[in-house]
């Protein structure tokens, strides 16, 4: 668990990690430095802990990787030999007791180069845009669900150390700035499968407005744009589509009511997938409802607002891809990366690609 600062939920989301029902595991923390906030918040819960065998890391730091990978880098060099599987999981994620033990289970098929879950926005206050954060990330999910298009993300995800050796993982991440990205196209070049376990999916607890939802959702489109611009571009094409769709039926409607009753034909057709994606949106949160059930109340509380805030998806979607194709900037924890400064990493792609030809 690599941390950064005083974040809210953080005391309780490193117990969890102490708290796996896995018979044999160790945790391994990692801060920006000792003085980071989140050094003393994970050196007070070991003071006062009799769980599992646990080490508290400072990232070494490294020119081109960013500072989650830093941290990633620094946990393999510092435990290599020590353990069979590497489990990754971000500080802001709540998870429950049998997630490392689920994660872990399908490593066993070794064509399989890593399980992963995903995540869940619930807003800590119930706020609006809370709620739109927490719709446009889950429409993610129709993407993990496809093995042809998913991927290791990086806030819970497992590896083989075996594997993560195989794929020369150290030059993957030496000039990374998206773990999983990363780890996604070292492990599709081995012909490696992804398997995506909805029941590892985390918990995050947050709350936002509108500014820093669209600068979130920004960075993760850019992210997508640089490091996987087919899926970048069907989105563009798709929520596009979507908007036009539903302004047509919008201006369909303003006939119906002034000119004939006629139109409300092709105004019905047109609205029907945003009605639809209410429907998808409600259904996705029974389905996951299902699959953690220690997080039902959760999502019995946030169905509807959730479902609601659904409308507004592609609108904020639209504009994220709109903007991410104007800069090349994010800025993550604190610090910015210029995406446009990846040539180098490339370079290491193209070498990784040519050392790996050939299947698993």
């Amino acid at each position: 668990m690599p941390c950064k600062g005083e974040e809210p939920g953080l005391e309780r989301n490193i117990e969890a990690i102490l708290k796996q029902d896995y018979v044999n595991y160790f945790a391994a923390i990692v801060t920006d430095t000792e003085q980071d906030p989140a050094n003393a918040i994970a050196k007070s819960i070991l003071a006062r802990s009799l769980a599992a065998d646990t080490r508290i890391h400072v990232a070494e730091q490294h020119a081109f990787a960013s500072g989650k990978v830093a941290a990633l880098l620094t946990v393999l060099s510092e435990t290599r030999g020590q353990a069979e599987v590497y489990a990754f999981v971000d500080s802001d994620a709540l998870i429950p007791s049998n997630w490392l033990t689920t994660l872990v289970g399908p490593l066993n098929d070794e064509s399989i180069g890593a399980t992963t879950g995903f995540r869940w926005y619930f807003p800590s206050q119930g706020g609006f845009w809370s709620q739109v954060q927490s719709a446009w990330n889950a429409s993610g999910t129709n993407l993990m669900f496809n093995p042809r298009y998913n991927f290791p993300w990086g806030g819970g995800m497992a590896v083989r150390s075996e594997t993560l050796e195989r794929i020369g993982i150290e030059d993957a991440w030496a000039n990374a700035i998206s773990d999983d990205m990363a780890l996604n196209s070292a492990l599709r070049r081995r012909n490696y499968s992804i398997a995506f376990l909805p029941q590892c999916t985390v918990a995050t607890f947050s709350e936002t407005d509108l500014p820093h939802l669209l600068k979130w959702a920004t960075r993760q489109t850019i992210l997508t744009r640089v490091f996987n611009p087919s899926v970048w571009k069907y989105a563009l094409a798709a929520y596009a589509f979507l908007d036009l769709e539903f302004l047509l039926g919008l201006v369909g409607l303003s006939l119906a009511i002034v000119l004939s009753p006629i139109w409300l034909i092709p105004t019905v057709l047109l609205l029907t997938p945003a009605v639809s994606g209410f429907m998808m949106s409600r259904q996705r949160c029974l389905t996951f409802e299902r699959v953690l059930p220690s997080l039902r109340t959760e999502f019995q509380k946030n169905r509807f607002p959730h479902a609601v805030a659904s409308f507004l998806v592609p609108w904020v979607m639209i504009y994220c891809i709109t903007t991410s194709a104007l800069t090349d900037e994010i800025e993550w924890r604190g610090r910015k990366y210029n995406l446009s400064q990846t040539s180098s990493l490339r370079k290491v792609e193209t070498a990784l690609q040519t050392k790996a030809a050939g299947p698993a």
